[in-house]
């Protein structure tokens, strides 16, 4: 097994993890628990491969992608903040939404029933990273990958700026803290968390324009493969701070490479290795759920010395 290789798959797959985790972070910094993240993602997904097979534009496609992924985000906004509705039965039936909604497109628009791919269909190209591509080893992992992925990652400095750097960010962070604080300041709390839903869904868009357009180039019912569900627990893990939440995502981008490439190597049946990433992601929420025990317990050590 080639190690270079497996670093170099591990960053395509953590790709739109790290989309989908800092769409998610947006909105679990204001204070809000996303798990609609699946749901913005294959609407994406599919907007952009139909889009792409209609018009032959990339271009077209991308912006297809993340258009409809803000659109679903802007519904689930209008039933947590209009409608009143809880975040979380919202958040699961939007996803659910989304599901069945691709699902009939696929049928009724694109004729096809569970996977839609074409010859027909634009792709991008990988990018030759300048100098970088001639470093040993470090440029046979980071060069050659198309522009989406690099995007993701450049977005991680561009949201760590934008939360603590601004005073947009700065905003949202009260209105995640202290909500009712921030709005005796006159921070507009509810018109804050809106555009934090707004930008995860659009984050989301670029995720899912790339899982169908760069990562396989087709459209398949549920291809996002709970993969909002992970970068939840990215964040989580991490803390809700941009660049270790990267981090965990490449973490978990690594496992899901190596439950591909073990198989090859080890005989083992693949049905158990693709496990991996789902073991990891289970073994971190455990990590973060004895972290908080211990703060919780400490805390109330703390109280109960001063009472």
């Amino acid at each position: 097994m080639d190690i270079v290789e497996v670093l170099y798959s591990a960053v395509r797959v953590s790709t739109p993890l790290v989309y989908a985790a800092m769409g998610g972070l947006l909105t679990y910094q204001a204070g809000m628990l996303n798990i609609a993240l699946d749901g913005f993602m294959i609407v994406a997904a599919f907007a952009g491969i139909a889009t792409a097979f209609a018009t032959g534009s990339l271009e077209l496609a991308l912006i297809a992608a993340v258009i409809s992924s803000v659109l679903l985000a802007a519904l689930m906004a209008t039933f947590t903040f209009r409608f009143k509705a809880d975040i979380f039965i919202a958040g699961i039936a939007v996803t659910f939404l989304a599901y069945g909604l691709t699902a009939l497109l696929l049928k009724g628009v694109l004729g096809e029933d569970g996977v839609f791919m074409s010859n027909t269909i634009p792709r991008f190209s990988p990018i030759v990273l300048p100098f970088i591509a001639d470093i040993p080893v470090l440029g046979r992992i980071l060069s050659g990958h198309t522009i989406l992925v690099y995007v993701a990652y450049l977005f991680i400095p561009v949201i760590a700026f934008a939360l603590y750097s601004t005073r947009w960010g700065l905003r949202v962070r009260m209105v995640g803290e202290a909500p009712e604080a921030a709005a005796a300041a006159g921070v507009k709390v509810t018109s804050l968390k809106f555009q934090t839903m707004l930008l995860s869904g659009a984050l989301c868009g670029f995720g899912g324009a790339y899982l169908s357009l760069a990562y396989v180039s087709l459209f398949a019912n549920q291809m996002t493969a709970e993969r909002g569900l992970i970068a939840l627990a990215a964040i989580f893990f991490a803390k809700g701070r941009p660049l270790p939440t990267a981090l965990v995502a490449l973490l978990f981008g690594l496992a899901t490479a190596l439950s591909v490439r073990l198989p090859q190597v080890t005989g083992a049946a693949p049905q158990l290795l693709q496990l991996i990433p789902y073991v990891v992601t289970v073994l971190a929420l455990v990590i973060v759920g004895v972290r908080t025990a211990r703060a919780s317990n400490k805390h109330g050590a703390w109280k109960f010395a001063l009472d």
